[in-house]
């Protein structure tokens, strides 16, 4: 469970709140806000740290499924204060109100914040409608006394634990965007910003009761416990950002949106022993043995565009040349390496990043790598191309129009996905998402496949990862 501090720890000593509306009436969150409002406190999201959650509900309709879910996402995410502020009729009877606050009570005990509190607020007709009065300042006095408390935990920093490269957590999605393991975000915490991955959802939280429920990725409002890994060997504790060192966020890599909020629990130990260990035979020794500058070349597009026969081509040409090759594709490392994975998104992501590692080995060894993956999705293309230097991924888009992919169908999947037999099939009901910056196009149905084959071999001659050849050498349509 989150291992919550009793305040964030603001060197300013400024409470930031999310909110949560759970009563249905906008009108009644805008007047809590005008409530909270002052030098000292002030709105924000999860991307933000908030030291407050803020969940309003309605008396009448008591502590309910959002509300709960509010408190355990608040929970999940390491916020250390939540207050349920309670709006309250003139006509409630006392006990639908203690009912309301009772429920709250007994589920908070659950959790482990700093501190849970149920605040009532009045409601009174002014000018005809209902607002909101914190008529015995309850609110605003808890509010103060988490301020105070903020500033004094600012001056205690914790002790930092030894760097670790992986660590277990609580997290909740607070995207539209589903968490999906192997996918690679921008990690931030306690003023320190890396790539990084969830290797794992070992289990999702009800939200309701707090049970263990099996996952394997994380949607809006769902939270779970996983293992996260880093790019780099992060400080887990001792952070000096002016910020709860438990506490990150993941961010999409490409847009920054927040996907998710989380909570260290604890620093794996294998994250702390594993090191890599150098050799003396390199990558570049290897290379210079085999007279060539090894890469990957990635062809991705959708299923029909003829990505396997293209890429097939290229190797022929660069095996005729002499070059050390190895071409990879999509259904073929499914016959082993990938046979245990289905075609989810999940299972696209752990697909495409595994591919990527074993490309990297081939690179590693000094050869031309070819790799023919649909590959939908362009953070997962783009994970790949970080593993390598500069120079070294060069993505290949092989394209044509859906129509004529349906038409080709020469594995008969647009057929079964239309008739229902293959859900998740990319195309039809599941996306894929084009390059934004690829380095060549092809479309094949502009030009025969050697023609296009022969564009990919001038790409590479222009890179300077093969020579260009002599008049005896061939083309890739003479194999």
């Amino acid at each position: 469970m989150p291992d919550t501090k009793p305040g964030a720890g603001r060197s300013d000593g400024r409470v930031k709140f999310c909110l949560t509306d759970a009563t249905g009436a906008p009108s009644l969150a805008s007047h809590l806000r005008g409530l909270v409002a002052s030098s000292t406190v002030e709105e924000g999201d999860y991307s933000t740290l908030p030291d407050v959650a803020l969940v309003l509900v309605d008396a009448v309709r008591g502590f309910t499924s959002q509300a709960r879910s509010a408190v355990a996402m608040a929970w999940t995410a390491g916020v250390p204060h939540v207050i349920l502020a309670v709006a309250v009729h003139p006509s409630d009877d006392a006990s639908v109100i203690e009912e309301t606050i009772s429920a709250f009570e007994d589920f908070a005990e659950k959790t482990e914040f700093a501190s849970a509190v149920a605040v009532s607020l009045s409601l009174i007709a002014r000018n005809g409608r209902d607002v909101l009065t914190d008529s015995n300042s309850k609110l605003t006095a808890h509010l103060t006394r988490i301020a105070s408390a903020t500033l004094q935990d600012a001056a205690e920093p914790s002790a930092a634990a030894p760097p670790s490269e992986q660590f277990a957590a609580h997290i909740g999605c607070v995207s539209q965007q589903e968490l999906i393991p192997g996918r690679e975000y921008r990690l931030r915490i306690s003023g320190q910003e890396t790539p990084a991955s969830v290797n794992a959802i070992k289990y999702r939280l009800d939200p309701q009761t707090l049970r263990r429920v099996p996952a394997r990725t994380l949607a809006q409002g769902e939270i779970g416990a996983c293992t996260i890994a880093t790019d780099v060997p992060l400080v887990l504790g001792g952070g000096d950002s002016g910020e709860d060192d438990s506490r990150f966020t993941l961010s999409d890599l490409y847009t920054d949106e927040v996907v998710a909020a989380g909570s260290v629990d604890f620093a794996l130990r294998r994250g702390v022993n594993v090191h890599w260990h150098p050799f003396t035979v390199t990558k570049e020794l290897r290379a210079a043995a085999k007279g060539q500058t090894p890469c990957i070349v990635w062809f991705t597009g959708l299923s029909g565009a003829g990505k396997s026969t293209v890429a097939n081509l290229v190797e022929g040409w660069l095996a005729l040349q002499g070059r050390h090759t190895y071409l990879l594709d999509g259904d073929n490392v499914r016959h082993g390496l990938n046979k245990d994975l289905g075609f989810t998104a999940a299972d696209r992501v752990e697909n495409i990043r595994r591919v990527g590692e074993v490309a990297r080995l081939f690179l590693d060894a000094g050869t031309i790598v070819l790799c023919s993956f649909i590959s939908p999705f362009r953070a997962e293309r783009e994970a790949v191309r970080s593993l390598v230097d500069p120079g070294e991924f060069i993505e290949v888009y092989v394209t044509a129009p859906l129509d004529v992919c349906k038409r080709r169908d020469p594995k008969g999947l647009y057929a079964k996905s239309l008739a229902g037999h293959l859900p998740n099939f990319t195309g039809i009901d599941s996306p894929y998402e084009e390059p934004e910056e690829p380095d060549l196009v092809i479309d094949t149905t502009t030009a025969p496949a050697a023609e296009l084959a022969q564009r990919v071999v001038a790409l590479l001659q222009a890179r300077g990862i093969v020579a260009k050849p002599d008049e005896h050498s061939g083309s890739p349509g003479s194999i």
